[in-house]
């Protein structure tokens, strides 16, 4: 049997097809994303958890077609919160107002505007109340509301 015969048989396209899904496999099994580290404004906890300086942390997901992870984020008033932006997909920051800027409310605190995959932060300390927090850069579509209790 020639070396050309063996080639086109289906069980040589076989374990190609496997050696080259091995490869690709192996090498996005590793623990670099090909850009480094992503970017942080200093050591993130973890949700729920105290930061080193004192306080507590809300965490917030910006996703894929331009979404938060949630319409609704409740944060404890009165209390030094640190609001992790997690952007996983496209370019947004976070922003917190004290009501819907279509209506005249201002602009407490925002992150700066990032490309994905970027961590960002904003630390606010709010009345019991509702606010309104968007994405500057796609201000109609996401959009939330932030409780203080």
């Amino acid at each position: 049997m020639s070396v050309f015969t063996f080639i086109r048989r289906p069980i040589f396209v076989a374990l190609l097809v496997m050696g080259a899904a091995l490869v690709v496999a192996a090498a996005c099994n590793g623990d670099d994303d090909g850009g480094g580290e992503t970017p942080v404004g200093g050591d993130t906890p973890a949700a729920g958890e105290t930061p080193a300086a004192g306080g507590a942390t809300a965490e917030i997901k910006m996703l894929p077609l331009n979404t938060f992870d949630r319409s609704e984020l409740t944060i404890a008033a009165d209390t030094d919160v640190t609001i992790t932006a997690d952007n996983t997909d496209g370019t947004h920051n976070f922003a917190v107002y004290t009501s819907d800027p279509a209506g005249g409310g201002e602009l407490i605190d925002q992150t700066e505007i990032h490309v994905a995959p970027f961590v960002d932060t904003v630390t606010v300390s709010l009345a019991a109340g509702e606010y309104f927090y968007r994405c500057e850069v796609h201000p109609t579509i996401m959009t939330g509301t932030l409780i203080a209790q």
